[in-house]
């Protein structure tokens, strides 16, 4: 039997657990305190091709596109001009690397759309990627196009990877064994009604957890307000140990990929984008979408408005490290 992290405490002693026995100590914690001090902003163009214009920290701070927020951080987009251009936002990105380690988002809000036009232009992620991609791997933690109503988790590699994700929540949908550097990546489509988007929004967030080991890489999610994002919250500094956590949300072990050679030194990236490759497509294909525009580019750069709600409230992020 597979149980749902969803249902549990985090204190819950569970038999039927796809991870092995580990604890992790906190050392370091990102939050309003030194948030902007941990990350830098890339205004590089984008490499999905997106019709975005990612500004420097100058820029954002002094549009309102990055500012503390009712004691959370606030990461935006221009919502107020047209842009025929691409739509200004931000993308930014740790200062240090990491190579493994249990990452803990305590996210309140993540970007999503306003108006008639739902999400339809928006592609936000939360993820980690190094700078010999994609040799140093790529894990896309929280990540979706649209309208799209649940997270998809995805792992991107250098070619000669498959993963083995047997040991995932049973809601949790494989589309890809193959991590190959492409569109798609090894990713695991999920049906929970609240963890992407503006369902996520509605109930306050909640808690993104990744374990990144040498022989696995887990992904749960807790929702604000249960049992288990609480426990993880309150326990402040204190030791976390995942074999407590229940099924996570996405497994990946490694099949035909030694993990450990093909994750190495990634940084953690908040970005919101708009259209490019992926987004572009699936844009189309909505009907909702395709309603309101002949392209994706021409929505997002005449639709300002649309784009109010497009923004991360992160309260923190925790790194613990194994104690072995």
């Amino acid at each position: 039997m597979i149980f749902s992290a969803k249902a549990i405490g985090i204190g819950a002693l569970l038999s039927a657990v796809p991870v092995c026995a580990a604890s992790y100590s906190q050392t370091k914690v990102y939050d309003s305190t030194n948030f902007f001090e941990g990350f830098n902003f890339t205004s590089d163009p984008d490499p999905s091709g997106g019709f975005v214009k990612y500004v420097d920290a100058e820029t954002a701070k002094n549009a309102g596109m990055a500012k503390i927020s009712n004691g959370a951080v606030y990461l935006g987009a221009n919502y107020v001009d047209k842009s025929p251009n691409g739509r200004p936002s931000t993308r930014v990105r740790s200062k240090d690397v990491f190579t493994t380690g249990l990452f803990v988002a305590d996210i309140a809000h993540m970007p999503a759309g306003a108006g008639k036009g739902g999400s339809c232009g928006i592609w936000p992620a939360y993820w980690t990627s190094g700078p010999d991609w994609p040799n140093s791997g790529e894990i896309d933690i929280i990540e979706g196009v649209n309208g799209q109503k649940s997270n998809a988790v995805t792992l991107h590699t250098a070619k000669g990877c498959n993963m083995d994700v047997s040991g995932s929540e049973s809601a949790a949908n494989q589309t890809s064994a193959d991590c190959e550097d492409s569109d798609a990546g090894c990713s695991q489509d999920t049906t929970s009604a609240n963890n992407y988007g503006a369902a996520f929004n509605a109930n306050g967030g909640g808690v993104y957890v990744t374990e990144w080991a040498s022989l696995s890489i887990n992904v749960w999610f807790f929702p604000r307000g249960s049992a288990a994002a609480n426990a993880v919250i309150n326990a402040g500094a204190a030791d976390l140990d995942v074999a407590k956590f229940g099924a996570p949300l996405a497994h990946f072990e490694g099949n035909t990929c030694n993990i450990a050679e093909r994750f190495k030194g990634n940084y953690i990236i908040f970005n919101t984008n708009f259209c490019g490759g992926w987004a572009s497509r699936e844009f189309l294909k909505d009907e909702t979408c395709a309603s309101l525009a002949d392209t994706c580019d021409a929505w997002v750069a005449n639709n300002p408005d649309a784009f109010r709600d497009a923004y991360w409230l992160v309260n923190s992020v925790k790194i613990y490290a194994r104690n072995d």
